[in-house]
């Protein structure tokens, strides 16, 4: 597809501002004209952001509205301002009037976020390019785009005529996205000529310089399986003293020949840094990021006054890494590794030759790889072991059955221990026998998880270092600005997409509901006879399957057309039980699209496990199935629990939920699959990924969950909270159906949804329901819980049917001020709780007592 903002693109600070604005491009091409305009506003507010910081102002914690008006103090163009507001306040319309948006403003607002970004260009960043007028993408492109993949081409100016003598001498290397990645990719080929000659005629042809394209091949590296961009060739060009040519427009032309710049891109293809500069084939230095420095340097400081600390980051943060490099620092001598999930011993292996361990003195051992922890015990040397919780516990030194084993695990005194993957089979009797077991005087305890939600009250504010989705997705939009020399090491970390369906809407069978909380049945849905292992209700599943692979404007399936279907390629489902599964594979095999494009693994067909961890097996008939070519072929991976925690496929690019999970723990680990980096010569460089749930009320709360996270404990919806869930929609953004269509969900649309779905199910269950009680009912006043009580006596409830209750109750509920500060001190220890904060907290723990008597009726 065609952009107008490519003049981004030549400023590698402004690749991700580029990658954002294009995708509003892509959906105004689509006919999604809210999506679009809301996506415009949320880079509208980012950019008065940078805008602020580069004016030494401090924009974060603000509103768009408050750091527009500290934006107005300062000298900028009026016509700038108005811009502004003019794209804040119709992106806030579009989110509420989704059928009044029209395809003329669409388009306004993008021509009007086109000009703001040319004059940010110029006047902050000093980009120097001709300006043309924006010109409306007009190709369709799928909505579902997975990845990109460039090239690098080297073209002249034609001066035959002698008409334009300053460009002689001059080669401008320049790069352009290839959109479809079934063309011939060799070196120079005509297809990528012709890429390379659409990309140079946008620019040359406007400032009407005849052109001469001399090159094009793939900016792919096959030694590193990465991609590059013009700016690395650029810096190689630099390095080797062969400089840009200040007099041509845009300062892109180096005074050099073909030759030279062919080799440029050769250097950059071998790693290195210049030209004539001599491979260096020394192992690469493994350097933290600052995250994870962070994750080191707090738990150094933590460990120093207490024993625990808890690391809660995503999936693919690096706690493996991270913490070999604190064992390292720290130099300690005995190193316990346990998890509840033994496949990850691989990896702590891989890393710890990875960290070149063994050069700091250190010896690895478990019972697969490495050496026995007898001979590591006698050593001198220290060493780091790893062993499953589910093998110690047996033993009868940890309160198990067997006697003769891991006693000297028993007895070893531990410096550190690490509990990876800690919110798996941790809190169980026998796990805890365990970890007693190795905890002794002075052993320190770092727990490592992606989703701890079952351990975060146990750990007080600063004994947990945090870094989520959204932190990431922050760091990697930050970086080119930060670092403008160095390279950006979240930029293969792609962007993850929600889209929720209504299946209910297509089938509204009584039987398919649940009876508690009238949540569709996926269980019941895909219910299986056990006679013959065929779906009970398999015309409707068909039917299903018929409706996700056939197009529909309203929906947009994310199997529907064949261009969705080529960039999604593999995917991996999640299945309510084993036998569902199986049923599912012996009718997509059936089916005239899943059967024909698709290969279908069932990897429960053997059975499932509750930990979601799979075997060497299991992966191994995944990765067969995609072969060393992914882009030849397209698989479907059918699973209950397995592979969905632990594991990484790199190829995945979707999770499709049809199942009735509803723990945020599990469904985060499943979701966030597809989310690993990938590179490939022919799809590219994954940029986003996909989670497609047929269960929306399941779905928002699990994202909802997700973003307290990070605020703590506490089920009222605060301004804080609003604020982290804002920032969380706009890196994960979420598009459900509606009855017009697709709609992007926004903070208020998913509270009401929820808070809908929370007082629907209240009722059903005539008010026992521990959803209903949330610190919300600690900021209401008697004469509202009066109120509900009447109501209660005429729904009824399970207790005592249509009986009011008279409990004494407090008059007065909290203030909003009284909540935080009794909120604020929870997290704290008693000797550090100012008066106010014990007398709110003491406060609200009478009151949460009394409303919850109150509501139950005991």
């Amino acid at each position: 597809m065609n952009s107008s903002f490519d003049f981004l693109k030549d400023n590698p600070k402004l690749q991700v501002l580029y990658n954002n604005v294009y995708q509003t491009e892509r959906l105004y091409s689509l006919g999604f004209f809210p999506q679009e305009m809301t996506t415009l506003r949320n880079i509208a507010e980012q950019l008065v952001k940078t805008i602020l910081r580069k004016n030494h102002i401090n924009p974060e914690g603000n509103t768009f509205a408050t750091n527009l008006r500290q934006l107005k103090t300062l000298s900028i163009d009026p016509r700038v301002i108005d811009r502004l507001y003019f794209i804040k306040d119709n992106g806030n319309t579009s989110a509420h009037n989704l059928s009044d948006i029209s395809k003329n403003q669409a388009l306004l607002s993008l021509s009007k976020m086109y000009t703001l970004l040319v004059w940010y260009a110029k006047i902050y960043e000093k980009m120097n390019f001709e300006v043309k007028k924006y010109i409306a993408p007009e190709s369709k492109d799928s909505l579902y785009q997975t990845s990109e993949r460039k090239l690098i081409y080297i073209q002249t100016a034609d001066n035959s005529t002698g008409d334009w003598p300053r460009y002689k001498g001059l080669e401008k290397i320049g790069d352009a996205t290839i959109t479809n990645f079934e063309i011939d990719g060799r070196p120079n080929s005509d297809e990528l000529r012709a890429i390379a000659d659409k990309r140079v005629s946008q620019y040359m042809t406007t400032a009407g310089v005849p052109h001469i394209l001399q090159w094009a091949e793939l900016a792919y590296r096959k030694q590193t399986n990465t991609w590059f961009r013009d700016y690395d060739v650029h810096k190689v060009l630099q390095r080797s003293h062969i400089e840009k040519d200040e007099i041509t427009a845009g300062n892109e032309w180096y005074r050099t020949d073909l030759e030279t710049a062919k080799k440029a891109i050769a250097a950059v293809k071998e790693g290195k840094s210049a030209i004539d500069e001599v491979p260096d084939f020394t192992p690469i230095k493994i350097t933290l990021r600052p995250e994870q420095q962070e994750a080191v340097d707090q738990t150094k400081k933590v460990f120093k006054k207490k024993n625990k600390m808890l690391w809660n980051a995503k999936m693919r943060f690096g706690k493996t890494l991270s913490a070999l490099q604190l064992i390292k620092d720290e130099k300690y001598q005995h190193v316990l590794i346990m998890t509840h999930r033994p496949v990850v011993s691989d990896s702590w292996y891989d890393d710890f030759k990875k960290l070149n361990m063994s050069k700091a003195g250190y010896i690895y051992g478990s019972r697969t790889k490495g050496e026995k922890l007898e001979y590591m015990n006698a050593s001198s040397k220290p060493f780091i072991y790893f062993a499953s919780i589910q093998d110690l516990r047996g033993s009868k030194s940890f309160g198990g059955i067997v006697a003769e084993k891991n006693e000297l695990v028993a007895q070893i005194h531990w410096d550190l221990v690490i509990i990876d993957e800690a919110h798996e089979g941790t809190q169980t009797t026998l796990a805890q026998q365990v970890i007693n077991g190795v905890m002794k005087d002075n052993t320190k305890l770092l727990e490592l998880s992606g989703t701890p939600f079952n351990l975060l009250e146990d750990y007080e504010e600063d004994q947990v270092f945090t870094w989520d989705y959204v932190m990431e997705q922050e760091a990697k939009q930050r970086w080119a600005d930060e670092h403008p020399d160095e390279p950006n090491p979240y930029i293969g970390l792609p962007r993850v997409n929600m889209f929720t369906f209504e299946i209910q809407n297509q089938f509204k069978d009584a039987h398919f509901y649940d009876l508690v909380d009238k949540s569709f049945n996926f269980h019941e849905f895909f219910r299986v006879n056990d006679e013959n292992g065929s779906f009970v209700y398999e015309d409707k599943v068909r039917q299903f399957l018929d409706n996700i692979t056939q197009p529909n404007p309203k929906t947009w399936y994310p199997f529907s057309t064949k261009e969705f279907r080529d960039e999604l390629r593999h995917t991996l489902w999640l299945m309510p039980s084993v036998k569902s599964a199986k049923a599912m594979k012996n009718l997509m095999e059936q089916h005239p699209v899943f059967g024909m494009e698709y290969k279908i693994i069932n990897v429960v067909d053997n059975g499932d496990n509750t930990e979601g961890y799979g075997s060497d097996s299991d992966l191994k008939r995944v990765r067969n199935a995609i072969t060393a070519h992914p882009s030849e072929t397209k698989t479907i991976t059918l699973t209950v629990r397995k592979l969905t925690a632990g594991i990484n496929v790199k190829e995945w690019t979707a999770v499709i939920f049809l199942s009735n999970t509803n723990s945020s723990m599990q469904y985060l680990q499943a979701a966030f699959r597809a989310q690993t980096p990938f590179s490939d010569e022919k799809l590219g460089m994954k940029t986003d990924c996909y989670i497609f749930d047929f269960a929306p009320d399941r779905a928002l709360t699990v994202m909802a969950d997700s973003s307290r996270l990070r605020t703590g404990v506490g089920k009222r919806v605060t301004t804080k909270q609003r604020q982290e869930m804002n920032k969380l929609l706009n890196f994960l953004p979420i598009i459900g159906e509606s009855g017009n269509g697709m709609k992007e969900y926004k903070v208020d649309e998913m509270l009401k949804q929820l808070k809908r779905a929370y007082a629907e199910k209240a009722v059903r269950t005539g008010f026992d329901d521990d959803s209903l009680y949330s610190d919300e009912l600690l900021m209401i006043k008697e004469a509202d819980l009066n109120a509900f009580n009447g109501l209660k006596a005429i729904v009824g409830t399970t207790k005592a049917e249509k009986k009011p209750l008279k409990i004494p109750i407090n008059n007065q509920g909290l203030t909003n001020e009284e909540y935080e500060k009794g909120s604020n001190a929870k997290k704290k220890p008693p000797k550090k709780r100012t008066p106010e904060e014990d007398a709110a907290l003491k406060k609200s723990n009478e009151l949460k007592k009394q409303r919850k008597v109150f509501i139950m009726g005991l």
